[in-house]
């Protein structure tokens, strides 16, 4: 089989999970019960996310609970966690860990945190799993800084530039452990521009845009801030960026990737933290099969 075979056949399993495996089905019964309230609230987020591609879901941890993942995501950082894994990028200086649910068991509860969930489920209207999982530390940088350590000129190629995710049909939950004013490094997204995106390109050059680009669209971009525990619920087609700062504090933050099948990726599970979850939480994580594709820079 030549390598002209194997792209054909590459796009032919791509287009078939993309436009029928993982497409909203009609006869989507959700998992993830919620009360009369917070149904109502799940059907206006579902609505929001289908107009805009994101919603703005408040703070959903504080108190106590956010201290005590403060103070593991401190340890881990700093180099006193010999069971969690650090890696730095050169270009970009953000931090990732590479296990995070090893961090504190706290962050297996927020993966499945049931009103989350069924917002994410609703959206699909698919059973999803979760796919990934990013928990970076985001150090202050100027954006002219970053092209040149990132080498990028005109179309960037980092989470730092204007991007659309290339892994299909997916959600991303994304909370902040720090405040994020406007002075700091934010999340930032244009309304609208996730529809029809979502048949993965093969090549990543087509989910990058300019600034230039960006600016003639007409769209005005959304710029999101709020305190530690904030979590917003977007999709993943939808043209977004980290927007870095030169001024800014440390931002620490971690997202979790839901699909109905498309890019999942192998997960350390914490399995004692996961036997305390309900069934319905746990099946989230029982699909962890690691599927060659194209990831995203970050």
């Amino acid at each position: 089989m030549g390598l002209r075979d194997v792209v054909s056949r590459r796009r032919l399993h791509m287009a078939f999970e993309d436009y029928v495996l993982t497409r909203p089905s009609p006869l989507f019964r959700p998992a993830f019960r919620l009360d009369e309230g917070q149904e109502r609230a799940a059907a206006t987020a579902v609505v929001q996310l289908r107009a805009a591609g994101a919603f703005m879901a408040g703070v959903r941890i504080a108190g106590p609970r956010l201290a005590a993942l403060r103070a593991a995501i401190d340890d881990t950082y700093a180099g006193r966690r010999t069971d969690v894994m650090l890696t730095t990028n050169p270009r970009t200086g953000i931090i990732q860990v590479r296990n995070p649910l090893r961090v504190h068991p706290e962050l297996t509860v927020l993966a499945a945190d049931p009103f989350l969930v069924a917002i994410v489920e609703r959206y699909l209207r698919r059973r999803p799993v979760l796919a990934d999982i990013d928990m970076r530390r985001v150090p202050p940088i100027d954006m002219a800084e970053l092209d040149v350590r990132a080498g990028t000129t005109a179309v960037g190629y980092t989470s730092s530039h204007w991007h659309h995710d290339i892994r299909g049909r997916q959600v991303k939950v994304m909370m902040y452990f720090t405040d994020v004013g406007e002075r700091d490094s934010n999340f930032a997204f244009l309304p609208g521009t996730h529809h029809r995106r979502q048949a993965r390109p093969m090549r990543v050059e087509a989910s990058r845009f300019s600034e230039a680009s960006v600016a003639g669209s007409g769209i005005t971009p959304v710029e999101c801030y709020g305190p530690a525990g904030t979590a917003m619920v977007f999709d993943t087609n939808l043209v977004h960026r980290l927007r870095r700062k030169a001024a800014a504090g440390i931002r620490d933050s971690i997202t979790f990737y839901y699909t109905p099948g498309q890019e999942t990726r192998a997960l350390d599970v914490d399995e004692t933290a996961l036997a305390r979850l309900p069934e319905v939480a746990r099946s989230l994580f029982e699909r962890r099969r690691a599927v060659a594709g194209a990831g995203d820079d970050v």
